[in-house]
Parts: structure tokens; sequence; C-alpha cells
């Protein structure tokens, strides 16, 4: 047994050792690709939870010629929260839209676009097609009123926030489109953090500002699509009105019961998991499936977070960021969760930081989902922190562990900066996962996967009887022995916005032998012998 024991070990060794040989690198190619964007902070240093909580990023082809644009969420100066004797005060600051080239170069848009968001302190981004034009739609949150940008399908967006009905006027975090109800019209839940007091300042002097407990809770909202342009707010009858401080938002069918549930990290207290009951409303049971406390039964500071299958035995798993420990929520089906960061290796990669925007990531194209988690300290911006990236190995035994391998991945990794949202997306269409990382008050940097010889396949879906987007479509992917499930969803970390394509890598796998996918609508689709190294559009059948 020993001898067998041994001999795993060492085939183990050795297949890790030839497989880091390929590994891919991320270089910093953010001056080749002409990005030019200094968060603002609204002053010096950070003096408040507000400015130690934004910003986010996200990909988005708003102009649909099928490659990725990039938006980026701003701060700016508050009167009566920033410093009053910061150097912005009187200053615009402007989030901003960048237009792909594809050359590798992105173009300032904005003022063209009309998406500079009106010098509101800017948290997170959205994208989705609420009214199915066929053109992705901006949902931006903020410290006060959130913007939705509708887009007209020319280039430029129009401000319908009043139209509609979902400016929410609280300080709002995370949030998800999803169609709770399965009606074919996205819905969009919004999380909203706490009741901020500028006059309160009753605080630790190690702590630099008071903490989000001294702050009362706020409920979330959920608005349901009418159809018109307009969203109705049924968070009461919906009952998702619990008082927390959200932080991220989270829209996936986690039981596989055919109705998309929602996720909300809650900072410092206790999270939750609304289950979605199929009738319009929601029971919240995040304590009875696992996913309320951390492994030790402590209510982290939850940043958000992502769902991925990264065992690969078929149902999704959730990763939530933390300041501290990570957790890794793993599905044992039935509805129930266990927090195994520590029996994987995350605990011991993450413990040390301060983490906030985390996403599951198949970097190098084997076919198993890895990590990459930024970092950066919530009180001085001279606490700076490098990024992780865990790669999914086996280990002796065949059980799925990850393993730090930042420093071997690039110089990216070797700098530490004040990171808060990260958005992983393939912006130059070769199959390869790269990243946008958005730093509070220093440059923010995209970063470029060089690639490997693995194989990979990245699905564009479009909806034609249930949301044009797709979101809650059930994907299985089968090439060379290995199968793949994940499911579309919105928004991805921290207050971030993934590529909004389902990405697999195939590894060695010269062809897909077949993809599955069952729409929301009920309607499943198959595809055999499907070609490797594409981006293939796939639309819903109507019958």
């Amino acid at each position: 047994m020993k001898i067998r024991l041994l001999v795993a070990l060492l085939l183990a060794v050795a297949f890790s050792a030839r497989s880091q040989s390929s590994l891919p690198v991320f270089n910093d190619v953010t001056k080749d690709a002409r990005i030019e964007f200094n968060h603002c902070l609204g002053a010096k240093k950070i003096s408040n939870i507000v400015e130690a909580t934004g910003s986010g990023c996200g990909w988005i082809d708003y102009d649909r010629d099928s490659k990725l644009d990039l938006y980026l969420v701003n701060g700016a100066f508050l009167e009566g929260v920033s410093d009053a004797r910061s150097p912005f005060k009187g200053r615009h600051m402007m989030s901003r839209l960048y237009r792909n080239n594809g050359d590798g170069t992105f173009a300032d848009v904005t003022e063209k676009a009309g998406v500079g968001n009106d010098n509101r302190y800017g948290m997170g981004v959205l994208v989705g097609d609420y009214d199915n034009d066929g053109y992705p739609d901006l949902y931006v949150t903020n410290y006060g009123r959130n913007t939705l940008y509708h887009n007209n399908g020319n280039g430029t967006f129009e401000d319908v926030t009043e139209k509609a009905g979902v400016g929410c006027g609280r300080w709002s975090t995370g949030a998800a489109f999803v169609d709770f109800d399965k009606d074919g019209r996205l819905d969009l839940f919004v999380g909203v953090y706490l009741e901020f007091d500028t006059k309160y300042r009753l605080f630790y002097e190690a702590d630099v500002y008071p903490g989000p407990l001294a702050y009362p809770a706020q409920a979330s909202v959920l608005y349901h699509n009418n159809g018109d342009g307009t969203f109705t707010d049924v968070t009461a009858k919906a009952g998702v009105g619990l008082l927390g401080r959200a932080m991220g938002a989270l829209a996936v069918d986690y039981d596989q019961d055919g109705w998309p549930d929602i996720f909300v990290a809650n900072d410092n207290s206790a999270n939750y998991l609304y289950r979605n009951n199929g009738n319009g409303s929601f029971t919240e049971v995040a304590l009875k499936s696992g996913v309320a406390f951390g492994q030790h039964g402590n209510a982290a500071a939850s940043m958000g977070g992502d769902w991925g299958d990264y065992d690969r035995d078929g149902k999704l798993d959730l990763i939530v960021p933390a300041m501290g420990y990570n957790a890794l929520y793993r599905s044992m089906g039935k509805g129930l969760f266990e927090d195994v960061a520590l029996g994987v290796g995350l605990a011991v990669i993450s413990g040390q930081y301060w983490s906030w925007g985390g996403r599951f990531i198949d970097y190098d194209n084997d076919g198993y989902l890895d990590v990459w988690v930024v970092n950066g300290d919530g009180h001085r911006l001279s606490e700076t922190q490098e990024a992780i990236l865990a790669r999914n190995v086996p280990d002796a035994s065949g059980k799925r562990i990850f393993q730090d391998v930042a420093e071997r991945s690039g110089p990216y990794f070797h700098v530490k900066m004040v990171s808060r949202g990260v958005a992983i997306g393939d912006y130059d269409n070769d199959g390869n996962q790269d990243a946008f990382i958005l730093n509070i008050d220093q440059p923010s940097i995209l970063v470029r996967n060089s690639g490997s010889p693995n194989h990979w396949l990245t699905l564009d879906l479009e909806g034609t009887k249930g949301n044009r987007d797709g979101l809650g479509a059930k994907v299985t992917v089968s090439a060379g022995g290995l199968v793949q499930f994940d499911e579309k969803k919105s928004g991805t970390s921290y207050l971030s916005q993934g590529d909004p394509r389902l990405h697999f890598g195939l590894g060695q796998a010269g062809k897909v032998d077949e993809v599955t996918i069952r729409w929301p609508s009920g309607i499943i689709q198959k595809l055999k012998d499907v070609k490797v190294n594409q981006i293939l559009k796939v639309v819903e059948p109507r019958s």
C-alpha cells in the first residue's frame, strides 16, 4: 500500500513538473493597450469606509463587434464625505468606457458614448440586455443614486434610471441580473451595503475609520422587469428584504431545480442564500445550506465571489474572498455546502491577505478551474499586497487541491497594489483568459495571458424564447473524457463584470464530443463533434 502511494505521489510530481514548464504567464500590457485610468479616491488617503470600498470594472461588447470593450468605475470627491482639503475638490472625475480596436489597443469613448456617471461615487458595474433588443446595457451602482444606461445601438447610451425606476438611492454595491420568474425578461437584484453616517467618528486609532458594524444594516432590493422599460420593487413580496451589509450578489441555480437563486455576501455579518420557491418568492436558507458562515463559524468580511465547478462533479461550488481566510464552499448536493478552503490549500494561500475581487478561471486551459484573487488593505494606501493565483492540481490520491503559482506566473504577481475589482475576459479572442484589475488611487492594470498548448472552446449564447442573454442556461461540455459544467450568470467577482461568454479549457482534446445546453425555457440543445479553439455563437432553438 505504501509503495503504491509513493508511486502515485512521484507520478503526480512528475506530471506537475512537466505541465508547469508550459504554464502561461501574465504580462502587463496596459501602456501598449493605451489604457490610462487612475482611480480617484476622492482624497489623498483613506479616511472613511466609502473610500475604502470602491470600485469595480467590467467587460462589455457594447457595439456588438465580437470584441470585448471595457468599463471602469471611478470614485469622486464628495462634499461631506471626502476630506475638505482634498485636491480633487471641484474636479469632475468620470468612469470610463474603452472601445476595443481589435489590434491590442483601446480607445476612450466615454464622452461620445455618454457613460461618464455624472461625477457620482461609483462602486460596481453590471452588464445585461434588460430590454432584449440585442444590445447590452450598463447598470452602475453608486454611493447614492445608481445609474441605468440604455444602449441605443449606435455607440451611445441614454440614462434611463428615472424612467426605469431603479435608482435605489441608497449605498449600493454588488448587483446581479436574474430572470427570477422565468418570464424571459431580466430582473435586477441590487445589494445595499449600510447606512453611512458622515458625522460618526467613534473608532480605534489603528482602524483609521469606523468599521461596517458601526453603521446600521440595510435591506437589498429586487426589481421586477415589467417589459416596458420600467421595473417594480418587489423586495417585500419576494421575501428578500432581510437587513444585511451586502458587498456582492450572485444569481445561480445552486440546487439545480430549474429556478435561479440569489447569494448575498455580507460584510461582517452572516451571508444570505435566497432559495427560489418558483412562485415569485424566496426563502433564506444560508445557515441550513452551510454558506452563512466560514468553516470556523465566523461571520467573515465577505466581498462577493464566484460560482464554478472546481472539482468537476457536475455541481456548482462557491468561492467567497474575505479579509483573511477566503471561503470555498464545495457543493455536496441536495443544496448543502461545506467550506473546504483549509483542506484544499486555499486557506494557507489566502490567510495573510485582505481579499476583494475573486474569480474561478481556467488560466491554463487544462479543463480545471483555478482561482484568481486580488488583494489590498482596507485602511491604508501604503499597505499594498500582491494578487493570488492558485492552480487546480491533483494530490497523490487524485483529490483536487490548489497550489500557489503566483510567483512563477509573470511580473504582475510580484507587484503589490491596493486592488478591489478584477474582470476576467478574453479581450483579444485568442482563447486565453486575460484580466483587468482596478486599483484604488493607483493606475489600473490590463494583463495578457501568454497562453498554453491546450485547446479551448468559448460559447456565446443567445436566447430566443427566454432572456436574450441566456442567463440561467446550463452547459455541459464533454471532450476527451473530460466533462465540465457551468451556468451562464451575470456579474462575477467583487463589483465587477466578467466576460459574458462561457469559456472551457479542453486540455489536449482534439475535438468536443458533445455540448449540451439546457436553456431557461426548458429547451435542450445538443451539439456534436464541435471543433476546438473557436468562439462559437449558439442561438436557442425556437422549438
